[in-house]
């Protein structure tokens, strides 16, 4: 088979794993998708919002267009013989489907769905041993491969963790949920210790350049509602208004909140397809540092 036809192949499979998250997330319990004290006979209670076939059509392509490209630039990397590697990759995007969504459009991250991929990272595992990790010497003993994951999976959470701690002491509220921390414990064990490098690289820049035009649209926003009060007939009670407004407006409707999980899973998701540029990149950048 032809490099262009097995990046076709690839591709095509790729799309069609989107579709099992669309019967997945919309046959949830509802308990899943909402924080854990939810009260479902709450005055204010909100159901959870569930997928769309545009969303599933979407994902499709997005997954055929990347995993389509990396196996044409990488053959050797996304190939048959690295059937293990692959299929592992594979049966992740219908979980980092239903992640993405769930925290796009309810602020929740499943832990089930994460138990579901660290599962499925298992077959990351089993390919270190049987095709090699192109980050690891493959004379070195067994457990470097084994560590080299756990380890990137605690150390990824640990630092998340202390940065959502300090962001929430310095801003005086939550700043990061606790999903986004056992999300990250995921990622770590699907990339490894160097990978998690290019995991919150891509995260964080790609969350960046998203929160500059939200920030704008908060200030616009705020704007306006500043002048809609001042040119009010009862500009205190108008204030008042407002601010009851904001009190029993949902958390995953506020529209000034930017769900940080579905950037790790993209982090995640383009390092896994293209490890061997990202290989490049490291050896370039820090071969030299290292003395490589």
């Amino acid at each position: 088979m032809t490099r262009l036809a097995t990046s076709l192949v690839f591709a095509l499979i790729a799309a069609l794993m989107a579709v099992p998250a669309y019967f997945m997330y919309n046959k949830m319990p509802e308990a899943w998708l909402q924080d854990y004290d939810f009260d479902p006979n709450a005055k204010n209670f909100r159901l959870a919002k569930r997928l769309k076939p545009y969303h599933i059509a979407l994902f499709a392509v997005i997954y055929a267009v990347i995993v389509g490209i990396g196996a044409y630039l990488y053959p050797n990397f996304l190939s048959l013989d690295n059937w293990i590697r692959v299929t592992g990759l594979l049966l992740l995007f219908p979980g980092f489907t239903i992640i993405i969504m769930s925290d796009a459009l309810n602020r929740i991250i499943p832990d089930h769905i994460i138990v579901l991929d660290a599962v499925i990272s298992i077959f990351y595992f089993v390919s270190d041993f049987t095709c090699g990790n192109i980050w690891i010497d493959s004379g070195k003993p067994w457990y470097y491969f084994v560590l080299n994951r756990v380890f990137a999976g605690l150390l990824g959470a640990g630092i998340l963790f202390f940065i959502g701690w300090l962001s929430s002491v310095i801003s005086k509220q939550e700043a990061m949920g606790f999903g986004d921390v056992k999300l990250l414990l995921l990622c770590g064990l699907l990339s490894g210790l160097k990978g998690l490098i290019f995991v919150f690289f891509i995260s964080f820049v790609a969350g960046g350049i998203v929160a500059v035009p939200l920030f704008i649209r908060k200030r616009i926003r705020i704007a306006k509602e500043e002048k809609a009060i001042r040119e009010s007939d009862n500009p205190a009670k108008a204030r008042k208004l407002a601010a009851k407004k904001k009190l029993e407006q949902d958390f995953a409707d506020n529209p000034d909140v930017l769900s940080f999980g579905p950037f790790l899973v993209l982090g995640t998701g383009l390092f896994l397809v293209f490890e061997p540029l990202c290989l490049e990149i490291f050896n370039w950048y820090f071969g030299p540092l290292l003395g490589a």
